[in-house]
C-alpha cells in the first residue's frame, strides 16, 4: 500500500515516530550536549535504558559531508559505555554511532552503575527505567523468536507514519526533508546508497512496510520512474 504526494514546498516538521515507554516518578532522567559522565544510580532489579542523540543546531549530523567550515554537516559521534559505580570497571559498551538515533536496552543485573557519555556535536538524552522481573521475562520472550529490542528500535528509526507530516521536500538524492503544516517540525530522511533521481522529483509515493492501530507506516519511496529508495534513517528534526 502507499500513498501519493504532490510536491509542496512549505517547511515544517513532525512529532517523534518512535513509541517509548511512558516516564514514571522512579525513572531517571539525564542530559547533555558533550562528553560527560553520568551520576551513580542504583537499580535493584532488571532495568531499561531508552536512549536518543541528536544534532544540537540546525546543521545536520553527516560525517561523510563535513567541511572545514562546518556549513555542510557535523561529524557527529556518540558512544555509551556501562560502569560499575563501585570500581569504575568497565562493563560493557551500550551503543556507538556516527550520527543520530535512538535505541532500548535491556539490563538484567541489579547494581550501582554510571554510564559515561562520549559525544561529538551531539545532544543527547538517557532514560533509565526501572522495570519487574514479570515484565524483563516477557521483553526476553518477545525477542527470542523475533527481533530484539535494539533490532526493534532500528526498524522504528527507518520508518515514518501516516499523517505525522503535510508535505516533503528533496535536498539531493541522499536527503529528503518532511513538514508538517506549522512549519517547526518534521524529519530528515536519508538514504543510503543514494536515491538516484530524488533532487529532480516532482512527485512522489510513500511505500507502506507496516499497519498498526490503522496508521500505516512508510519505509520507502516509489519515484515516477518506478525506482524505489528504502529509508536508512529517520530523524526528527526542528526547523526553528
Amino acid at each position: 500500500m502507499f500513498m501519493r504526494f504532490s510536491h509542496f514546498l512549505s517547511i515544517s516538521l513532525a512529532a517523534c515516530i518512535f513509541v517509548a515507554w511512558p516516564a514514571s516518578a522512579e525513572d531517571l532522567r539525564f542530559t547533555g550536549d558533550a562528553s560527560d559522565k553520568t551520576d551513580v544510580f542504583t537499580m535493584d532489579g532488571p532495568w531499561l535504558l531508552d536512549w536518543s542523540a541528536r544534532s544540537p543546531s540546525r546543521l545536520p549530523c553527516n560525517y561523510q559531508i563535513w567541511s572545514k567550515d562546518g556549513n555542510e554537516g557535523l561529524p557527529c559521534n556518540f558512544e555509551l559505555r556501562l560502569l560499575d559505580a563501585d570500581s569504575g570497571d568497565y562493563v560493557g559498551m551500550i551503543a556507538q554511532l556516527e550520527g543520530e538515533g535512538r535505541g532500548y536496552k535491556l539490563f538484567e543485573a541489579a547494581g550501582s552503575y554510571r554510564i559515561d557519555v562520549v559525544s561529538q556535536y551531539v545532544a543527547w538524552e538517557l532514560l533509565v527505567k526501572p522495570i519487574t522481573e514479570e515484565r524483563a521475562a516477557k521483553l526476553k520472550d518477545l525477542t527470542k523468536s523475533g527481533p530484539t529490542l535494539e533490532d526493534r528500535s532500528m526498524t522504528a528509526a527507518r520508518e515514518v507514519a501516516e499523517g505525522t507530516f503535510a508535505s516533503w521536500r528533496p535536498v539531493d538524492d541522499s536527503t529528503l526533508l518532511l513538514f508538517t503544516r506549522d512549519s517547526t517540525t518534521g524529519y530528515r530522511i536519508t538514504f543510503s546508497p543514494a536515491c538516484s533521481g530524488l533532487a529532480e522529483a516532482t512527485a512522489l509515493s510513500f511505500v507502506s512496510a507496516s499497519s498498526a492501530g490503522g496508521i500505516e507506516r512508510f519505509d520507502s519511496i516509489l519515484l515516477d520512474g518506478g525506482t524505489q529508495c528504502y529509508f536508512d534513517r529517520v530523524i526528527p528534526t526542528d526547523f526553528d
